[in-house]
């Protein structure tokens, strides 16, 4: 039985990153065919990443390597400027992109005090059912192990073409709520500008996490009300893709493909 079980982790350990991959695929598509009988439902399962992850670290090293992926999300004591980062990004790129819908024809939207609360809660709720459990597996994982064999910046974009195609649930089943090319080129240049990141605070996840989660909740605040605008809609998308790329290509100059870390060697794992 011991045999076996070697065998197995062996066998797991060699094939660490096909596995995931696929297992993170099963898990998020698991309900996609659940959309046919409620066609209100969720596509995708957001918990396929870090569930994938989770699984194979343990079957790959034990209980020692689950623990040091989960690890890495207690890493929050970092410079309090990538705090700012992560949030003034994500906060300002989208509310670009609105300017631009607005000056394309789009109304002005009227918010309230009370919409501030519901952002801050959004972002609390997105981080802990999104952020958290993509980035353990899409950066706390699949990153490290690409590095390995990879600059940071080909391992970032071949993340991007995992990652693309993850959300094919979505875009099939609402295909105007995230404009197809735009929405490519925002993802290939995010992956570039997380593993950025990643790679300069040491591997803190808790960064990289609240970055996702503020993207997400800003893009959606400022641009839900301008799906009744096709035009506007797709010239905000593009902005958002637009500036998302040039800050990508801003990070790889400033900090170099090699590590994407200025001055500094990438996180060791």
């Amino acid at each position: 039985m011991a045999v076996h079980g070697h065998r197995l982790r062996d066998w797991a350990a060699r094939h660490d990153i096909v596995l995931y991959l696929g297992l993170a695929y099963i898990i998020s598509w698991s309900i996609w065919p659940l959309v046919l009988l409620n066609p209100e439902s969720s596509p995708l399962v957001p918990f396929g990443p870090g569930l994938a992850a989770i699984l194979v670290a343990f079957l790959v090293g034990g209980r020692a390597e689950l623990l040091g992926l989960l690890r890495q999300l207690g890493r929050w004591r970092v410079n309090p400027a990538w705090y700012g980062v992560a949030l003034g990004v994500p906060l300002v790129v989208p509310g670009l992109a609105l300017w631009a819908a607005v000056a394309a024809g789009a109304p002005v939207p009227g918010w309230e005090p009370a919409d501030l609360l519901q952002v801050a809660g959004s972002i609390v709720v997105t981080i802990v059912i999104v952020g958290i459990f993509e980035e353990l597996g899409w950066r706390g994982f699949l990153l490290p192990r690409l590095q390995r064999d990879y600059r940071a910046l080909p391992a970032a974009l071949i993340i991007g073409l995992a990652w693309f195609p993850w959300h094919l649930p979505e875009l099939v089943s609402d295909p105007g709520q995230r404009p197809l090319t735009p929405f490519a080129v925002y993802i290939f240049s995010q992956s570039v500008l997380l593993t950025w990141l990643y790679n300069s605070t040491q591997a803190s996840l808790p960064v990289v996490v609240l970055f996702h989660a503020a993207f997400n909740t800003f893009t959606k605040f400022f641009l839900a009300d301008l799906q009744g605008s096709p035009y506007p809609y797709l010239v905000a998308w593009w902005v958002v893709a637009g500036a998302v790329a040039v800050l990508a290509v801003a990070a790889v100059a400033y900090a170099g493909s090699r590590d994407l870390v200025k001055g500094a060697p990438r996180p060791a794992h």
